[in-house]
């Protein structure tokens, strides 16, 4: 439920980022700075993640959700595009804080035996927000008002919060303890000196890079395409939550059984064809259908599992591994999107999907050649001792 907010939030920003443009009068292309500010914020999950792991997790997932309900507030009574700015920061903000102590929160509490599942369950947010959310967005910005969705999110961020701390364990399950600042910044070289970490963090900063690039000029290019409102191009992305929702229970049904590094490169390598071949073959409406439930189900399936992967990766520091990679792909978003409108301005569409299906294969190949992991939970709590006495 927590993490729901923050998917819709997420979502309502970049498929209707156009509507709020024409109820500021700004142009498009001045409002995809919400988009950025939003990433740039992102970049400061390094410092929360590495506090989670000194002073635990469940802290700092209500301070995000607190910060998070803030911004909503914020930008459901904005007047301007100053007023929404800061608002998309302090959503950044909030997105930084939240999301590495959720996920290491995970890895804490399940073995590595079931953390696929109870990772894969949590991101069923994601697809969810996709099948519900957004039609009902859409639905309230078309036919309501923008403003609408804002006051719902800020509610159920604060209702969730409160849950959250009403029904929270007094054990918290990261294990803490007291490091210096000496031994904060071992963790980070622990992570980036490692060479199946770093390429871990590679493949998933180009993997989010590329669904990013491809999707941020996706809503106009079908508005101009098939000529679609709003309420029909948020029924598209419905369907791709439903493929979303798919591979996130295939992830979570199989990715403990064959391991989340083939899970990982295996769907990657197919979602890299679909981004390639999505322009080519989107000749009428059910065609493009089809093709963005497959995408939706392959590339699901194979982000699910990569945070496990990370898990696994760097054990002795969860939080950290997992900051750095919320970091990365708040670059690879801004990127990722700065780099599509180039392409679409000069080249059009077709080119944006060749482009990004490139470099979503050459994140599965750096992932394939360069990351060596063993599966036993034997080695993972040697990791956690070894990782102890280096600090």
């Amino acid at each position: 439920m927590a993490r729901m907010v923050f998917d819709l939030d997420y979502l309502v920003i970049i498929l209707f980022f156009s509507t709020f443009s024409e109820s500021f009068r700004m142009d498009v292309w001045l409002m995809g700075f919400l988009i950025s500010i939003y990433s740039i914020c992102t970049l400061f999950s390094p410092i929360f993640g590495s506090l989670s792991d000194q002073y635990g997790r469940r802290g700092f997932l209500i301070l995000g959700l607190i910060i998070f309900a803030i911004s909503s507030g914020l930008m459901a009574g904005a007047q301007n595009w100053i007023h929404s700015l800061v608002a998309r920061a302090l959503a950044g903000l909030a997105s930084a804080i939240f999301f590495p102590a959720l996920l290491a929160e995970l890895g804490d509490r399940y073995s590595f035996e079931k953390r696929t599942r109870a990772m894969g369950l949590v991101r069923l947010s994601w697809p969810i927000a996709f099948m519900f959310g957004v039609p009902l967005v859409g639905y309230s910005i078309e036919h309501l008002n923008w403003r609408l969705p804002f006051v719902v999110l800020a509610v159920l961020a604060l209702s969730t919060g409160l849950i959250l701390n009403l029904l929270g364990s007094s054990e918290d399950g990261s294990q803490s303890q007291r490091f210096p600042a000496r031994a904060r910044l071992n963790l980070f070289k622990r992570v980036l000196l490692d060479r199946s970490s770093l390429s871990g963090l590679i493949l998933m900063l180009l993997a989010v890079g590329s669904i990013e690039g491809l999707f941020t000029f996706f809503p106009i290019w079908m508005e101009t395409q098939f000529q679609l409102g709003e309420t029909s191009i948020s029924l598209i992305f419905a369907v791709m939550g439903g493929g979303t929702f798919l591979g996130t229970l295939l992830a979570a049904g199989i990715g403990d059984k064959f391991g989340p590094k083939r899970c990982a490169v295996t769907g990657l390598v197919i979602s890299a064809g679909c981004m390639a071949l999505l322009p080519q073959l989107a000749f009428s409406l059910p065609a493009t259908i089809l093709f963005v439930l497959l995408l939706g189900i392959v590339f699901d399936f194979s982000m699910t599992v990569v945070p496990v992967l990370l898990t696994q990766l760097a054990s002795d520091a969860k939080g950290t591994i997992l900051s750095l990679n919320q970091a990365m792909n708040a670059g690879a978003i801004a990127l990722g999107a700065a780099l599509s409108g180039l392409i679409w301005v000069r080249s059009g569409y077709a080119m944006i999907g060749l482009f990004f299906g490139s470099t979503a294969f050459i994140g599965a190949l750096v992932g394939g050649f360069n990351i060596q992991v063993e599966s036993d939970s034997v080695h993972e709590e040697s990791l956690d001792v070894k990782g102890k006495e280096r600090l």
